[in-house]
């Protein structure tokens, strides 16, 4: 019996062998199998990225003057850019939301140019340091998560409760129309549809948000790795000298056309990411004329 207790004391206590310090060292968890589920490779360039981009900005800030310098118009151009599209959305009410929108499209773009950096990875830590944040798609349903809170809190911020009101439409504008006694009746069952309906309709947008970048920055890439791939292999077939001086000349300027759809590929997306977003904050604020 005593050696039944201690067999089980000892099973039971087995784990414990693996709870010290060096088992929760970051170099530890970024060495284990766990850091494969964790996507520690995402997380590790989201945190550079995110470093990166407060550093630079806060630097940036700090040099504005009267007489601006290109980053300088850069910017101005940028939120030139957003500010235009806010006049025709709601104008001064969805304006001041601008800094929150235009800071989705800085660290978006910077995350989907990440990749076109040269390769670099740690091996036996499972750390790929060289691919987009947005491949992920757990980086890409965390934005549109952000963003579909962002324009929720406004929208209950600029119209309060009636708001919530929006999740029945458009049940408000039909139901005048059936007589008093059916109006009764048949209110309380196409409210129920109705607001499951429109929460489909927000359900859809965060889908539609995170597959999206996703989808195009993960396709971006693929079609960029096997073009490269089959342009290498067929300058290695090449049967003659002439046809060979020709893949020769592709291998060298190919590259530089995919760098040049890789770097449109990633703004062109993060436009659309923050443009989308920028036109559910001004649809929360004028909810009421939808």
């Amino acid at each position: 019996m005593k050696k039944a207790m201690d067999l089980i004391a000892e099973l039971a206590n087995e784990p414990l062998r693996y709870l010290t310090p060096e088992n929760f060292s970051l170099t530890a968890l970024a060495k284990s199998d766990f850091a494969k589920g964790l996507h520690m490779d995402t997380l590790i360039i989201t945190w550079i990225i995110m470093l990166v981009v407060l550093i630079f900005c806060v630097c940036v800030s700090k040099r504005f003057s009267a007489a601006p310098g290109k980053i300088q118009v850069a910017f101005e151009f940028l939120y030139s850019f957003f500010d235009n599209l806010a006049d025709g959305l709601g104008g001064k009410r969805v304006k001041k939301y601008l800094p929150w929108v235009i800071s989705f499209f800085i660290f978006i773009t910077i995350s989907n140019l990440w990749g076109l950096l040269p390769a670099f990875k740690i091996e036996g830590w499972h750390l790929v340091l060289s691919m987009p944040p947005t491949r992920d798609i757990s980086t890409t349903l965390a934005l549109a998560i952000l963003s579909f809170c962002s324009f929720q809190i406004i929208g209950y911020k600029e119209g309060g409760v009636k708001y919530l009101l929006h999740y029945f439409h458009p049940l408000p504008s039909i139901l005048p129309g059936f007589p008093t006694p059916i109006r009764w009746i048949i209110a309380p069952p196409l409210a129920v549809f109705f607001i499951i309906l429109n929460l489909v309709e927000e359900i859809a947008r965060v889908v539609s948000l995170t597959m999206r970048l996703m989808g195009n920055i993960l396709g971006e890439h693929i079609v960029m790795g096997i073009m490269i791939g089959l342009i290498y292999v067929a300058y290695a077939l090449a049967p003659d000298a002439f046809v060979s001086f020709l893949f020769g000349l592709g291998v060298n300027i190919f590259p530089f056309a995919l760098l040049f759809m890789g770097v449109l590929t990633g703004v062109v997306q993060g436009f659309v990411f923050t443009i989308l977003t920028l036109s559910y904050i001004g649809s929360a604020i004028n909810f009421e004329e939808e």
